[in-house]
């Protein structure tokens, strides 16, 4: 649990959401606003349109990740609650991979436990990668 959590923050998810909605937000805020001050000339109007148009598209989308548990285990998201993800990895220590940092891997976190692999803070199961 303490893992998922620490991953995600390390990597700026639960911010990102925020940001995200507080972007769409101000989108549907200015699409309706600018129709509602209804503006004479051509141009404002169609980029309240316009605004409008790309809050309401993104909608679907911005759910979508915003109602995504852990990031960080993108395989597992959809199949799984958030509760049975912290249990997959409750007992797990991760240790990292030394042997891979060479040359353009440098900078790659590279780290494996029992049954887990963790590259770049996405966790991914072992029986899911192919060596």
């Amino acid at each position: 649990m303490k893992q998922l959590r620490k991953t995600e923050w390390r990597r700026g998810y639960p911010i990102k959401k925020n940001l995200a909605l507080c972007a769409w937000g101000v989108l549907a805020l200015a699409g309706f606003a600018g129709i509602l001050a209804r503006p004479e000339n051509i141009p404002s109007l169609a980029a309240c349109v316009l605004a409008l148009a790309g809050a309401v598209l993104s909608l679907p989308r911005l759910l979508g990740y915003y109602r995504t548990t852990y990031q960080c285990l993108p395989a597992l998201n959809r199949r799984l609650t958030k509760k049975e993800q912290e249990e997959l990895l409750e007992c797990e220590n991760f240790e990292t991979i030394t042997e891979l940092k060479s040359g353009s891997l440098r900078r790659t976190d590279f780290a494996e436990s029992a049954c887990w692999l963790r590259i770049n803070g996405r966790y991914i199961p072992k029986e899911l990668v192919i060596l």
